[in-house]
């Protein structure tokens, strides 16, 4: 008889299926030989099947038949009900996540009930979601993995001239709008580059007024690819510039460089690039990492110039004689950081130069003390 399967129910979007996979490598390790189901939505899981680690992917509307039968371990990363039920009705013994019981809905799992509480109330989060995905299966330590296994790889192969441009995200807030991506994609070629303008359908009619306003119609691919094409030509870009969204997920998860452009309501320490080696550009202001902006201009946004993205890409490219010391002096209002691993493997956020933040120290804070209250035996680590 074969081994019992572990499910994982993740119905979300693209950026929040790939932040799963490093989950399903966890799940591997601490389950050998117990097949992986995945619940997830067709149009994410078909491009991403030969991406992504081994699998059996299933739709939503297979939940009924998911219920009907005995797992070695199940993990609900859904809000919706029908997965809430589905976690109800099956038998295992381990179920993390939100389940629907007779007296209402409850969170099983330390973790899965942090990462639930952090609706609105992630000023000082210093958990990645990704981490927070597996640490009631994996308990971190030294030994915890940390980069993506194609990441290594990419980077060798990646080519010296080719620039991605993600133009989408799924808020006009989180991303800049057409004429920056315009101004931007005119200074990459001045400077010798040759940038490509990636998106979906969505962004169409987005990529067609940037291609127009750069002069530059044979830049944009914009609708014109599967995802599985996107994943090709991210292969082969030198940087990927992108917003806080799914195609920035897919270039990290392949290992492309990436230059995560953190604007608008989100969390870089959340849901930015999880692989070490990435770089996070972001505003030099106390209240970055919001849920949601309560201003009437999102100011961290208009921090964001096409010239001080432009010369951040190529200090990058020309690492590491080009990357300043001395953290936002050369991109005023601006802040750039690097992804990293902790003694622990726990994602890090480091901003280049060691610049003094009171805000991170608070998140290093939080961080250290929610570790303890899920167990002690870390104490002495931390």
């Amino acid at each position: 008889m074969s081994a019992d399967p572990v499910l994982i129910l993740q119905l979300r979007r693209m950026g929040d299926l790939i932040l799963t996979f490093p989950l399903l490598l966890a799940l591997g390790r601490r389950y050998p030989g117990h097949p992986l189901w995945v619940a997830a939505d067709p149009r994410f899981f078909r491009e991403l099947m030969p991406l992504a680690p081994e699998a059996v992917f299933f739709p939503p509307e297979h939940l009924p038949m998911l219920a009907r039968r005995g797992y070695a371990a199940a993990i609900n990363l859904d809000t919706r009900p029908e997965a809430a039920a589905c976690m109800a009705a099956l038998e295992a013994p381990l179920k993390f996540g939100p389940m629907a019981e007779e007296d209402g809905l409850r969170i099983h799992g330390f973790w899965q009930l942090y990462r639930a509480a952090l609706t609105r109330n992630n000023r000082h989060n210093a958990f990645h979601w990704a981490d927070l995905h597996r640490l009631d299966v994996l308990p971190p330590g030294p030994w915890w993995p940390g980069a993506t296994p194609g990441a290594s790889r990419a980077r060798a192969t990646a080519g010296g001239e080719r620039i991605g441009l993600v133009l989408g995200a799924s808020e006009a807030v989180k991303r800049p709008d057409a004429r920056f991506w315009a101004r931007l994609a005119a200074r990459l070629v001045r400077a010798g580059l040759v940038p490509l303008l990636l998106g979906g359908a969505a962004e169409r009619e987005l990529g067609a007024e940037v291609a127009r306003l750069a002069r530059l119609p044979q830049a944009n691919l914009c609708g014109r690819l599967s995802l599985r094409e996107v994943a090709a030509v991210m292969r082969g870009l030198a940087l990927c510039v992108t917003p806080d969204t799914g195609p920035m997920h897919l270039a990290d998860w392949l290992g492309v460089p990436v230059l995560d452009l953190s604007m608008g309501p989100v969390h870089a320490r959340e849901t930015g690039p999880v692989s070490p080696g990435q770089w996070v550009l972001r505003a030099a202001m106390s209240c970055v990492g919001c849920w949601s902006c309560r201003q009437a201009r999102c100011s961290c946004k208009a921090a964001f110039t096409p010239e001080g993205v432009g010369r951040a890409v190529l200090a990058l490219l020309d690492q590491p004689r080009g990357i300043p010391g001395g953290g936002d002096v050369a991109w005023p209002g601006l802040r750039l950081l690097r992804t990293g691993r902790d003694a622990l493997g726990l994602h890090t956020l480091v901003p280049v130069g060691n610049v003094p933040s009171v805000g991170r120290s608070l998140e290093d804070f939080w961080q250290a003390a929610f570790l303890c209250f899920a167990g002690e035996d870390l104490a002495p680590q931390l």
